[in-house]
């Protein structure tokens, strides 16, 4: 098992570093189809669980969500078009479907969409390289600090109903490496990132979203029931096993990045 997850992680962290490269439409297609892969994910669980997913309209809002930026003039117009449809979808099919399908169906299109779209925001600003590149070392670094620091001193349960292997010392050293790498970015040639009270603000906003992202991916998949989003990364599970983290990290980032 270990080794397949190096293996799956040794050709998709190249892969994922090379497409935020490239930038452009190659990473808006690789963000599209992440985000695509999440929401299916998210209906089959749906499925399994015996509710009947809206899936033609949670992904046509799920698209108005994700490019809400390029489609920022139509976006209301969209969202509504997409919504109606959703509801009539419903009104059709009764009783086969009822509103537990329809806002769960729209839960997904919020959850794939929403936090996927902050990922095509940042691979559209200057220096969108060097943001992306954060993302991925922050993201990966909170994984890497909670997973160890979890298994050597882990003692006190974080989130024992959501995720019984969380410990608030994971938690911990989720927080002390991402704060430790975000100081090793700094040096980083060609990096734009911020210095001393701001850097070490942002790495713990960074890890605290990080951990939410993985409780809250947890919590879903307790309550549809199933151990793994999908199978699509040997090793790891789904996309939504695998990015999780990175998902809730990405607003972080632009917010304090971009936007501040």
């Amino acid at each position: 098992m270990l080794k397949t997850r190096l293996l799956t992680a040794a050709v998709g962290i190249p892969f994922l570093i090379g497409m935020a490269y490239l930038g452009g439409v190659y990473w808006q297609v690789l963000v599209g189809l992440l985000a695509a892969v999440a929401l299916l994910e998210f209906l089959a669980m749906m499925r399994s669980k015996g509710f009947h997913p809206c899936i033609v309209s949670a992904i046509l809002l799920a698209a108005v969500i994700l490019f809400r930026i390029q489609l920022a003039p139509y976006l209301p117009g969209l969202f509504l078009a997409g919504l109606l449809l959703m509801i009539i979808g419903l009104v059709l099919t009764y009783p086969q479907r009822n509103i537990n399908d329809l806002a769960l169906s729209l839960f997904g299109s919020v959850y794939s969409g929403f936090f996927f779209s902050y990922a095509l925001a940042l691979g559209s600003t200057d220096g969108a390289f060097y943001l992306l590149l954060l993302v991925f070392i922050l993201t990966w670094a909170s994984d890497v600090g909670g997973y160890f620091f979890g298994r050597m001193w882990g003692k006190h349960k974080l989130a024992p109903r959501l995720s019984p292997g969380k410990t608030t010392e994971g938690s911990a050293g989720a927080i002390v490496l991402t704060i430790l790498a975000a100081c090793l970015c700094q040096y980083l040639p060609g990096n734009d990132y911020p210095q001393g009270s701001v850097l070490l603000v942002m790495a713990v906003a960074v890890s605290i979203a990080a951990q939410l992202g993985d409780l809250l991916e947890s919590s879903i998949k307790r309550f549809f029931a199933v151990k793994d989003s999908g199978r699509l990364l040997p090793g790891h599970g789904g996309v939504l096993d695998r990015f999780d983290s990175f998902m809730l990290v990405c607003p972080v980032i632009y917010y304090f990045l971009v936007v501040l």
